[in-house]
C-alpha cells in the first residue's frame, strides 16, 4: 500500500506546473522573455474560476478549449507561459483586489485577455515561473529508446559510478491493468496477472514471485496503463516479492528483522499510468538508502512539461550531511544501510523519542483553548478553538462544526490517528495540522504557506526538512503530508512521454 497521501488519482490527472519556492538554482524558462502579440481571432480561454486559495495566494482554474495552452497573468504580470488548462496557486505580492487574466496561445500570438478580479488577503512568498533542474543534474533520455505515442516510456540509467553493473541493479513493477487485475509487469510491457505459480524462485526455504528484472536484460519498458503502482528498484539482489493468491502480494516489511528484503538496498516509487496521464511520486516517508533523480517529459508547445525531482550528492555525501546537521534526536536515525524515518525507529511508542512533539502539542493546544485558529486553504477558510481534548472548527460559510482530536508525537510524524479520522472536511483539516506540526509552525498560521519558515523552530520533523535541504529545488516526500503546499515530489502531465531515473551511488 502507499507511504504517502497524495491526492486520489483520477482517470485523468490534472497538470499542474508547480511554483518553485526553494533555493532557486538556475535561471527562469527561456520561454518567460518571449514577446507576445495579441491577435483577437483567437477564441478567448472560457470556464475561469479564481478563489483564495490561501492567505496571500489565489487559485485559479479554467477549462480546457480546442487549443490547449495558455498564458497566465497576475496583476499584469505573466506569471506561467504556454501551459495546458489545469488548476493553479499563485502567490499575490499586494493585499487587495487583484486581477487574474489567462490567454490562449498560438505560436507567439495570444487571445484577448479573458479576466477575473478577486480580492486577497495577505501576500504570499515571490516567486519566479518555475525553474528547472541544473542540467548536470538532469536524468537524459536513451537515444536508442524511440518516445511513442500510446505509452510511456520507464528509462532506468546506471549512475552508480561503476559500484553496480548494469546485472547487479534490479527493478519490478507491480499494480492493477485497466481490468483492476494486480499484475506485474514484464520487461516487454505486458501485465501479467498475479498467481501463486509465479513464486517459484526458493529463499531460504521460501518461494517468491519470479517478477523481476535486471538492467542488462532491459533498461526501459513501454508501461500500459497500471493503477496503484509500485517500482522496485534495487542493488545487489532483487526486492523478493511474494504473490498471496491472486489478489495480495507481500512485499518488503522493514519493521521485521528476518523479512528476505531486511539487508537489501532498495527504492522505491509510487504511480498510477493511464494512457499518456502519469501520475506519481518517489518518497522518503519510510527511509532514505540510496539517491535517485526523476525527470518527467511531455511533448508540447515551449517543451511541454519537463520536471525534475529528487536527491542532491551521493550517498556517502548525504549520509554525512545527515549526521552534521540534524538535532542529536534525529541521530539515531541513522543505519549503515539506510536513514529511517522517526517513527519507524527511535521516534516509535516507548522509545526514547516517542515523546519528542508532545510539549509542541501541548504549547499549541494551550494556545488556541484562549484564542481562535484561522487558516484559509483550499477546503475553505476555518476557525479553530481548543475544547478539551478536541478542536472544533467551523468552515465561513457552513454551519457544520468539525472536530479534531488532540495528537500525540506518533499522530504527527505519521498522519494517523487523530490526523487521519472522520469526514472528508475533518481529514483536510487534519492535513493542514499535521503539516504544520512536522514544519515547526503549527502555532504560527501566518508561516504554514511560506516554505522559507518552515524548519527552524527548534522542533520540528528535521528529517523531513533535512531531505527539502538535499533535493532538487526543495521537493521531498519526506512526510505523509509533505504535499500539503506543493511540497512533495509529485510529478504529473496528461500528456507525458518519458519517466526517467537515475539510480545513484
Amino acid at each position: 500500500s502507499a507511504t504517502t497521501k497524495a491526492p486520489e488519482v483520477p482517470t485523468v490527472a490534472p497538470t499542474t506546473v508547480k511554483p518553485t519556492t526553494a533555493k532557486p538554482t538556475t535561471k527562469p524558462k527561456e520561454t518567460t522573455t518571449i514577446a507576445f502579440t495579441t491577435d483577437s481571432s483567437i477564441e478567448k480561454p472560457f470556464g475561469l474560476d479564481v478563489s483564495q486559495a490561501s492567505v496571500g495566494y489565489v487559485n485559479i482554474v479554467w477549462g480546457r478549449g480546442t487549443i490547449d495552452c495558455y498564458n497566465v497573468y497576475v496583476d499584469g504580470e505573466r506569471r506561467r507561459t504556454g501551459i495546458s488548462a489545469q488548476s493553479l496557486k499563485l502567490p499575490v505580492y499586494t493585499e487587495g483586489t487583484h486581477t487574474i487574466a489567462i490567454t490562449t496561445v498560438v505560436g507567439t500570438r495570444e487571445s484577448e485577455k479573458l479576466e477575473v478580479q478577486v480580492a486577497i488577503t495577505g501576500t504570499g512568498e515571490k516567486e519566479t515561473e518555475p525553474e528547472t533542474c541544473p542540467e548536470e543534474l538532469k536524468p537524459q533520455l536513451k537515444k536508442n529508446v524511440p518516445l511513442r505515442d500510446d505509452r510511456i516510456a520507464i528509462e532506468l540509467n546506471n549512475k552508480t559510478n561503476g559500484k553496480y553493473s548494469d546485472s547487479e541493479i534490479y527493478w519490478c513493477i507491480l499494480g492493477n491493468n485497466e481490468n483492476n487485475q494486480l499484475c506485474y509487469m514484464d520487461k516487454d510491457g505486458n501485465m501479467i496477472p498475479a498467481s501463486e505459480s509465479l513464486n517459484t524462485v526458493e529463499v531460504n526455504g521460501t518461494k517468491y514471485a519470479n517478477i523481476y528484472h535486471t538492467l542488462a536484460e532491459s533498461d526501459h519498458v513501454y508501461a500500459p496503463t497500471i493503477r496503484s503502482g509500485r517500482m522496485y528498484l534495487s542493488y545487489g539482489k532483487p526486492v523478493y516479492v511474494k504473490f498471496n493468491g491472486s489478489t495480495g502480494y507481500a512485499g518488503p516489511d522493514l519493521n521485521n528483522p528476518g523479512d528476505v528484503n531486511a539487508n537489501t538496498l532498495f527504492e522505491f516509487a509510487e504511480f498510477t499510468i493511464e494512457g499518456k496521464n502519469y501520475w506519481g511520486n518517489t518518497t522518503r516517508v519510510d527511509y532514505f538508502c540510496f539517491p535517485m533523480v526523476t525527470r518527467l517529459i511531455g511533448g508540447s508547445l515551449y517543451g511541454g512539461y519537463d520536471n525534475v525531482v529528487g536527491d542532491i550528492g551521493t550517498r556517502d555525501e548525504i549520509f554525512t550531511a545527515f549526521k552534521n546537521e540534524v538535532p542529536n534526536e534525529y541521530k539515531s536515525l541513522v543505519r549503515d544501510d539506510r536513514i529511517i524515518a522517526p517513527c519507524k525507529s527511535t521516534f516509535n511508542v516507548g522509545q526514547d523519542n516517542g515523546n519528542y512533539f508532545d510539549n509542541y502539542i501541548n504549547e499549541f493546544w494551550n494556545k488556541y483553548a484562549n484564542e481562535d485558529l484561522r487558516f484559509s486553504s483550499e477546503s475553505g477558510s476555518f476557525v479553530g478553538r481548543v475544547v478539551g481534548n478536541q478542536m472544533r472548527f467551523t468552515r465561513e460559510g457552513d454551519s457544520t462544526v468539525y472536530y479534531v482530536d488532540k495528537p500525540n508525537t506518533q499522530e504527527v510524524l505519521e498522519g494517523k490517528g487523530a490526523f487521519d479520522r472522520g469526514n472528508g472536511v475533518e481529514k483536510a483539516i487534519e492535513a493542514q495540522l499535521c503539516a504544520a506540526f512536522n514544519r515547526g509552525v503549527a502555532t504560527e498560521p501566518d508561516k504554514w504557506y511560506t516554505p522559507s519558515q518552515y524548519y527552524k523552530n527548534s522542533v520540528a520533523n528535521f528529517y523531513a526538512g533535512f531531505f527539502h535541504e538535499h533535493s532538487v529545488l526543495g521537493k521531498a516526500y519526506g512526510f505523509c503530508y509533505d504535499d500539503v503546499n506543493d511540497q512533495s515530489t509529485l510529478l504529473q502531465y496528461n500528456k507525458a512521454d518519458a519517466l526517467v531515473i537515475d539510480l545513484k551511488w
